[in-house]
């Protein structure tokens, strides 16, 4: 995971999208919550594909809404997990 386009393309394989509706190229600013585009599943689908695909481990503290309102938020957490920074 070295971009936050790789992290958007993780969050759009693992929204369950509608019946019908086409998968979405997610943008860095695409307001996944307002969208409805994620549920508590699809975040723990996330959270767990970043630890499984790209060796980082969301800690408990960081799973809150809003960390995941934007790929570019939850971006900004992984860039701060991977420079040591703590909340």
């Amino acid at each position: 995971m070295n971009t936050v386009e790789d992290l958007c393309t993780l969050i759009s394989s693992k929204i369950t999208w509608g019946r019908g509706e086409e998968p979405r190229q997610l943008r860095p600013d695409t307001p996944l919550l307002e969208q409805g585009l994620l549920d508590s599943l699809s975040i723990m689908q996330i959270v767990a594909a970043l630890d499984a695909q790209a060796g980082i481990v969301l800690p408990d503290t960081e799973i809150v809404a809003a960390n995941f309102r934007s790929p570019q938020a939850l971006w900004g957490v992984l860039e701060e997990l991977r420079a040591g920074v703590t909340r």
